[in-house]
Order: C-alpha cells, then sequence, then structure tokens
C-alpha cells in the first residue's frame, strides 16, 4: 500500500516554492526561438526536486537494495537539477553539460538497471549503454521541449501515474511523488486559470525531473517482466517522437541537428496561432493514450507490449506529419 502523506507534501513543497521562485530574481528572457514574449521568472523545477526529495525521506522504511537505489536517484537528479540551475544562472558550456550528463546516465544507468534483456539476453556492458542511452536521451529530450506553458507536466505527469500504477515495488511511490511534485509545479506553470503560465521550470526543472522520471522507468524496465522496455519508452512518446522526429526531418532538409530552432510539432501549433492552453492539453491527451496502452501492454505477454509500442508509434507519427503538413501549407518553414 502507498502511504497517501510523502505525495502531499510533495505537492505542497513544490507548490510554496513556485510562489517563492516567482518572486526571485531569475528571470528567463525571451530570445528569437522562444515562444513568450515577456520576461518571466525561471527555476521553479527547484519546487519538483525539493518536494521529492522530501517525499523520499517520508516514506516508510525500504529493503536495503531498494533505499540504495532510490538514493542513487535522488543522487544523480540532485546533480542534474544544480548544473541545471548552473546554467540558468551563468550559462554553462556545452561540453561541460554533456561531460555531466554522460556521467549520470552511465552511474543511473548501473544503480536502476541497467536491461539485459531485449529478446535475447545481452552482455551487461552492452545493457549498461543502453540503458544510459536512454536516461541521455529522455533528458534532453524534456529540456528540449521545455518551451510550452504546462507542456512537460501535461506529458509526465500521466507518465508517473502509470508508472506508479504498473511498476510495483520501489517504483510506485517514488513515481506517485514525482507526479505530485509536478502537478505542484503546473498551478504555477500551466496556464489554467490565466492564458498564460507564470512561472518556468528552468534547465534545473528540466533536467532534473527528467533524470528522475528516466531512472524510474529504467528501474521498471530492468525489473518488470519481458517487454517492459517498450511500455516505457511509450510512456514519454509525445516528448521523446516529437524531438526525433523532428530531428529526421531536419537531417533530412540538410540543417545542422544542434543548433536551436523552432520546428517542433509543439512550436508549429504555437506559430500557427494555437494556445499555450491548447498545446498542453493536446499532449496531455497524448501521453493518456499512451499510458492507457501501456497500461494494456502491461497486462499482457512481451508480444503485446511491443504490439501497443508499435501503435503507439504509428499514431503519433501520424499526428507529427499532420501538423508538419498543416504549418507547411501555411507557409512556415517547418525545418528551421
Amino acid at each position: 500500500m502507498i502511504e497517501i502523506w510523502p505525495p502531499i507534501t510533495a505537492f505542497v513543497t513544490a507548490l510554496l516554492l513556485g510562489w517563492v521562485m516567482r518572486r526571485a530574481a531569475i528571470i528567463d528572457r525571451p530570445n528569437q526561438r522562444s515562444n513568450h514574449d515577456k520576461p518571466t521568472p525561471r527555476g521553479g523545477g527547484l519546487g519538483i526536486l525539493a518536494g521529492f526529495f522530501i517525499a523520499l525521506a517520508l516514506f516508510p522504511e525500504q529493503p536495503p537494495a531498494s533505499a540504495a537505489m532510490l538514493a542513487g536517484l535522488a543522487l544523480c537528479g540532485g546533480i542534474a537539477g544544480a548544473a541545471g540551475l548552473l546554467d540558468d544562472l551563468f550559462t554553462l558550456s556545452e561540453t561541460l553539460k554533456f561531460i555531466v550528463l554522460v556521467a549520470l546516465s552511465l552511474a543511473l544507468a548501473a544503480m536502476a538497471g541497467p536491461v539485459t534483456h531485449l529478446g535475447i539476453a545481452l552482455p551487461w556492458s552492452i545493457g549498461l549503454l543502453g540503458s544510459a542511452l536512454w536516461v541521455f536521451t529522455t533528458a534532453n529530450a524534456v529540456n528540449f521541449m521545455d518551451g510550452s506553458d504546462g507542456l512537460i507536466a501535461a506529458c509526465l505527469v500521466p507518465a508517473c501515474l502509470v508508472l506508479a500504477l504498473a511498476g510495483g515495488g520501489d517504483v510506485a511511490p517514488a513515481s506517485l511523488a514525482l507526479a505530485a511534485a509536478l502537478a505542484g509545479f503546473a498551478v504555477w506553470n500551466a496556464p489554467l486559470i490565466r492564458a498564460r503560465g507564470t512561472l518556468f521550470a528552468g534547465d534545473a526543472g528540466a533536467l532534473g525531473a527528467a533524470v528522475l522520471f528516466a531512472g524510474l522507468a529504467l528501474r521498471w524496465a530492468a525489473t518488470g517482466p519481458d517487454g517492459t522496455v517498450w511500455l516505457a519508452a511509450l510512456l514519454i512518446l509525445p516528448l521523446l517522437g516529437d524531438v526525433l522526429l523532428t530531428m529526421a526531418a531536419r537531417a533530412k532538409a540538410g540543417r545542422r541537428l544542434f543548433v536551436p530552432h523552432r520546428a517542433h510539432a509543439y512550436q508549429l501549433l504555437i506559430r500557427l496561432g494555437m494556445s499555450h492552453r491548447r498545446v498542453a492539453l493536446v499532449w496531455a491527451g497524448l501521453s493518456l493514450a499512451c499510458g492507457t496502452l501501456a497500461l494494456v501492454g502491461a497486462a499482457g505477454p512481451a508480444g503485446l507490449k511491443f504490439g501497443v509500442f508499435l501503435i503507439g508509434v504509428a499514431g503519433f507519427t501520424v499526428f507529427h506529419r499532420s501538423v508538419r503538413k498543416r504549418a507547411a501549407a501555411a507557409g512556415e518553414d517547418i525545418t528551421q
């Protein structure tokens, strides 16, 4: 049975720290690729991390292996958040951020995984590299997509709730705590009452929350039945899919891949005049659909798990292409 007080505490902590950060002097000033036109406070991700950490401290005593994994997860998430905060404040070099994230990805892959069975048994070293790539890719994808009010919470809250339902063991309570912390932050970030949010997560929140989610999903994939790895990827498909499909389209068009751009599907929809609220609702719907597929797959054999993953990929690909076609028809540059 999952204790109710840790997630409640996570929500309240993120909510209160969000209120504090709205009054702090860490400001995100718009640039040529921003989706906002007014200086906006950032650093709300500190509330997400603090809420999650306090919730962990309130958990009932865990078995030694679970306690060690959760402590390692918290440490990696904290370091990622600290690196993100320093980048928010001082703009770190890309090389330094890359090295830190690679090191964190390898460490978390070893602690929460690695996944060593993907239809066939994999050598531990291959499983470690693949699992680290999952953490690295997820962290970057969430960071890339953190550009529209409420978007990250709209994707990660449903994903974490599914993990809480299906993950079991040490994954379930931690996932629920992370969902609660994200929801507390979303009170300020999501365009619920106002047309725009009033607080951004910043790199501290995007990287920190992404690493925490990636670690929990990896733990589920590594300890769950065969094929669970496909469900872990399915949970975050609306974020990963937009990043990967957009990069593929830019590569096909001869664009440089690792430069700032406004070609993600959510950015194209905003450029077409869709409000941030509607974009967040669209991605929340996509995330709920993927979560539902994951729950269906979790109840069946490995073949069903892979099947629902393919259904999710096919459905999101159709959606992504339709957005790009609509933007191209409206005269938008869909690769820049």
